[in-house]
C-alpha cells in the first residue's frame, strides 16, 4: 500500500468531491469533455487558495505534467473497472467484484498520485490576505483556461460549474457565482 504524504491539495479535493451533488457534477463533466477531473480540481484549488490564477504557460505546463499518467495509467483503470461492473461473462461475480473494487482503491491511489503531481508541476505562492471574491474571480479564471483547451461550455456545463464553485466557496458570493457562471 502506498503511503502518501499529506498534501493540502488533496485534503481540498476531498473536502469538495465528498459534498452532495459534486461527484456526479465531475463525472458529468468528465463525460462532456474527457476532462481530468483532478485538473478541475486543482485549478480550482490553486484560486480558492490564494495562489492565483493561472497564465497560459502554467496551465501548459499543468496540462504535459500529468497528460502521459493520466491517459496511461488513471483511464484505463478506470475503463477496466467500469467494464467489470456487474460482471464479465462467466467469471464469478463475487470474485469480479472484489477484484473490481482492488481496482478501484488503485484507481484512487493513482489520482492521489496524480495530484501530487499537479502541485509540483509549477511554482505556487500562497497569498493568504487574497479576499473571497479575488478568489473566486481566480479560480473561475483558471477553470475558464481550462475549458478553453475543449471549446464549446454548454449551460448544464456552467449549471455544474456553479454547483463545483458554490460548495468550494461555501456560497458565500452567491451574486458572483451567477455572474461568473456566466462567464465560463
Amino acid at each position: 500500500m502506498a503511503e502518501f504524504p499529506d498534501h493540502p491539495f488533496w485534503d481540498f479535493s476531498l473536502n469538495v468531491y465528498m459534498a452532495d451533488g459534486v461527484g456526479q457534477a465531475c463525472l458529468e463533466l468528465q463525460d462532456a469533455h474527457e476532462l481530468d477531473v483532478n485538473v478541475l480540481l486543482f485549478c480550482l484549488w490553486v484560486g480558492a487558495s490564494g495562489r492565483g490564477a493561472l497564465d497560459d504557460t502554467q496551465m501548459s505546463d499543468v496540462l504535459g505534467a500529468v497528460h502521459d499518467w493520466h491517459h496511461n495509467i488513471v483511464r484505463e483503470l478506470r475503463t477496466v473497472r467500469t467494464y467489470m461492473k456487474g460482471g464479465v461473462g462467466s467469471a464469478p461475480t463475487a470474485i469480479t467484484e472484489s477484484l473490481r473494487q482492488r481496482i478501484q482503491k488503485t484507481e484512487i491511489d493513482c489520482e492521489h498520485a496524480e495530484q501530487l503531481m499537479l502541485a509540483e508541476s509549477i511554482d505556487l505562492e500562497d497569498v493568504p490576505d487574497r479576499q473571497t471574491d479575488d478568489r473566486l474571480i481566480d479560480a473561475i479564471e483558471n477553470i475558464s483556461a481550462y475549458f478553453r483547451t475543449f471549446g464549446t461550455v454548454s449551460d448544464a456545463d456552467r449549471g455544474n460549474l456553479a454547483h463545483i464553485l458554490g460548495v468550494a466557496f461555501d456560497d458565500k458570493a452567491d451574486d458572483l457565482l451567477r455572474t461568473a457562471a456566466a462567464r465560463l
